[in-house]
């Protein structure tokens, strides 16, 4: 009696994971509905108005850092070959 009730428990909840999930359920895979997307043409700027408004969110400034050249190390200070390293 235990082995059938645990049976059908079993049965019932991987019928409803079938419902939830997959191509009809409520949680679909949406990895590649981006490859059935229309293409749309570029924005185009309304007569009067100018493209210098528009930037970047976050615009980097252009600097010069004079130690650009010089390498540095990838290995974290204690990964590395100090007098304590084993």
């Amino acid at each position: 009696m235990y082995k059938t009730i645990l049976l059908i428990g079993l049965l019932a909840m991987m019928s409803s994971c079938s419902y939830i999930y997959g191509n009809k359920g409520f949680v679909q895979d949406r990895n590649t509905d981006y490859l059935k997307a229309k293409s749309i043409p570029p924005l185009k700027i309304p007569p009067g108005l100018s493209s210098s408004t528009i930037q970047a969110d976050y615009p980097v400034p252009d600097r010069n850092y004079p130690n650009s050249t010089r390498e540095i190390s990838l290995i974290p200070p204690e990964l590395g070959t100090g007098p304590n390293h084993l």
